[in-house]
């Protein structure tokens, strides 16, 4: 019969595929992102041949099967781009929040086996209250070299789903001044890059939780 995998061991492999697939897609995203963006009609020269087709009337306009060909595809590489940014948003807000609340589990003497998330059909996690909008801040971390730059990695977090935030409220007013439009294209730019952020301290949250994992072990009262 297997030996039953430690607590500790289990909860370290759970972020670590959080961790996993936050990479995979971003990696998706990337490749999706820059095959929209290469994909120039500007660049291409539409053949000007036409189509006949049995299921339209003579007198309506030829098709042009070149034409439809190019749009077909750069409307595929526009809906496959947002797809995988979309899918790697989910990822990382699962990695930057999983990790956090595994760290805060340990920190607080629990033992989870396993990081803890509600996730919908479409990928999107749902998250602990406690956690959002931003996971609270660890002190108890402060002793762990890297505590400054976990520190840093949340705050610009922040700024980026505050950005988010404020672009969303001026979307919803009926006019916007030529400084407000500025703004909110601003906030626009900051908040795409909220999933980055989120990546970013879900890699600093996971070697939190590698810390806070040994400073648990090494507690007189730990239990295996």
């Amino acid at each position: 019969m297997p030996k039953t995998q430690p607590w500790f061991e289990s909860l370290t492999d759970s972020a670590f595929a959080l961790g996993a697939a936050a990479r995979e897609t971003r990696t998706a995203a990337r490749a999706a992102e820059l095959a929209d963006a290469t994909y120039d009609l500007d660049r291409l020269r539409p053949v000007d041949g036409a189509l006949h087709l049995d299921n339209r009337p003579a007198s309506s306009v030829p098709f042009r099967p070149h034409d439809a060909a190019l749009f077909a595809i750069g409307d595929a590489h526009m809906k496959h781009a947002f797809a995988m940014q979309r899918l790697y948003a989910y990822a990382a807000l699962g990695y930057a929040f999983g990790t956090a609340w595994a760290t805060l589990r340990v920190l607080e003497g629990e033992q989870p086996p396993a990081v803890q998330l509600g996730r919908s059909d479409e990928g999107a996690y749902f998250v602990p209250g406690e956690l959002c909008p931003i996971p609270p801040l660890m002190p108890q971390l402060q002793r762990w070299c890297d505590y400054p730059k976990l520190l840093a990695a949340r705050e610009k977090w922040a700024r980026c789903e505050e950005a988010g935030d404020f672009a969303a409220g001026l979307d919803e007013e009926p006019h916007l001044s030529d400084h407000d439009a500025g703004q909110f294209y601003i906030a626009l730019d900051t908040a795409a890059g909220s999933p980055d952020a989120a990546y970013a301290y879900g890699q600093l949250a996971e070697s939190g939780l590698r810390f806070a994992l040994i400073a648990a072990r090494s507690a007189p009262d730990h239990q295996r």
